[in-house]
């Protein structure tokens, strides 16, 4: 039998570098506890926010809220892996990153913590996270936007910059971790819109949050402008869940043209979804230029968030496609559209919700593309809001009951099908 501890010192930590390399956090825990010599040799991640260990390219596609443990699928590599993560039982979770990072907050004070789920290093904040508003997205980021106070900006090269965006306020809510509250940006649209186009292309998730420059640099802003002037796009319906509808065929349902911006192998892409076609451009070269491929790659676009696949890591991904979802009917079904033949087909039913309490459609087990697509187009219940809505409908539960009205005798299944979530039924008091 093999002596794993026996071998050469300087070989431990090469290995276990080149696992770092591929962001394979969760092998390079598994390196370490192999024996008390690996262990030594190779550095605690425990404790560090080091950027080698920050995940990279890991997506959560199972955000609601069953249980603690969770599915992580890595972009690039095609590793997937479920993490136990008993932590989550001690917080509230109120979004994950594209990279992979988890936004949690604290049960008693709501104060925000963000949680890298190989490591178990967390980064604690002291504002506590707004409970009243619905968190569509969020990012962490070396450079904020806006004007922001002073003392905000001379922390960013020491500390990430955690905002949390809200679709339906059009708002960002920005701290560092020393912030007393977040600071609230809900004047500025057009810097939503910018800024929201980012979070959902995976652009701010691309190198954590060491990041210099802006994420949307003013080169490529003037170029999305001008492809949104071309194409009659109007920016602010790009994240409404009735943009499923708006991809439906059916007359009179089906909206013009839309846009997704995309993060892609190290470069910068804009879709857009026109009726029954598809044109992808790159924004990063001089002159916008017109992509006819995007070789072994794979990109799913959804009114939420947008990823770019390897589509050899991925069986049932076919490479050069680009994967959404629409509504046809009385169905919500995933499409892929080819860029070499210019045609889209239809792959199999989506997944409408995550949650079993409202799950309509496709049916478990589920298969990567519907997993994938998911992702794109299924927001998380946000913990917080949910039970302050939850705290307010049974206050609202009872003093209907007091008074004697029909609600007092509204069954569980009633209440469950009003609601569409679980939620058990307060009798009225004797």
């Amino acid at each position: 039998m093999a002596d794993w501890s026996s071998h050469q010192p300087e070989l431990v930590p090469r290995i276990a570098d080149c696992l770092l390399d591929t962001n394979d956090l969760n092998s390079y825990i598994d390196f370490r506890a192999v024996c008390p010599n690996w262990r030594s040799a190779t550095d605690d991640p425990k404790d560090s926010s080091e950027l080698r260990f920050r995940p990279c390219r890991w997506i959560i596609v199972d955000e609601v809220f069953q249980g603690d443990s969770r599915l992580l699928v890595n972009t690039v590599s095609g590793r997937v892996i479920r993490k136990d993560l008993p932590l989550l039982h001690r917080y509230d979770l109120v979004a994950t990153t594209h990279g992979g990072f988890f936004v949690l907050a604290d049960k008693k004070t709501h104060a925000a913590v963000v949680l890298n789920p190989f490591t178990g290093h967390t980064i604690r904040f002291k504002a506590p996270v707004p409970s009243s508003v619905d968190i569509s997205d969020a990012a962490l980021v070396g450079l904020v936007t806006g004007n922001p106070e002073p003392s905000l900006v001379s922390e960013l090269h020491s500390s990430p910059t955690l905002i949390l965006l809200s679709d339906k306020f059009c708002g960002q809510y920005m701290a560092v971790p020393g912030s007393d509250s977040f600071s609230v940006d809900e004047e500025a649209l057009e810097s939503f819109i910018l800024f929201r186009h980012a979070v959902a292309g995976c652009i701010c998730a691309a190198d954590g949050w060491q990041r210099t420059v802006p994420v949307l640099l003013i080169s490529w802003v003037n170029k999305l402008l001008r492809l949104i002037k071309v194409f009659d796009i109007d920016p602010f319906k790009m994240f409404s869940d009735a943009l499923v509808t708006g991809f439906a065929d059916i007359p009179g349902t089906g909206e013009a043209n839309h846009l997704f911006l995309v993060e892609s192998a190290g470069e910068l892409l804009a879709i857009i979804k026109l009726q029954q076609h598809l044109k992808v451009f790159r924004l990063e070269s001089d002159e916008i230029e017109p992509v006819k491929s995007i070789s072994d790659l794979a990109i799913f676009v959804g009114y939420r968030r947008c990823l770019s696949v390897s589509a050899d890591k991925f069986p049932s991904v076919l490479a050069n496609c680009i994967y959404f979802v629409k509504s046809t009917d009385s169905s919500l079904d995933i499409y892929q559209y080819d860029l070499e033949t210019e045609k889209e087909e239809r792959v199999c039913e989506a997944i409408d919700s995550l949650n079993p309490c409202t799950l309509s459609f496709a049916n478990p087990p589920f298969t990567i593309v519907q997993l994938l697509s998911s992702y794109t187009i299924n927001g998380l219940e946000f913990q917080l809001a949910m039970k302050s809505f939850e705290v307010h409908l049974r206050n609202d539960l009872l003093a209907t009951a007091r008074v004697g009205t029909r609600m007092q005798f509204m069954s569980t299944h009633e209440l469950h099908f009003h609601l569409g979530y679980s939620l058990s039924y307060v009798p009225p008091p004797e």
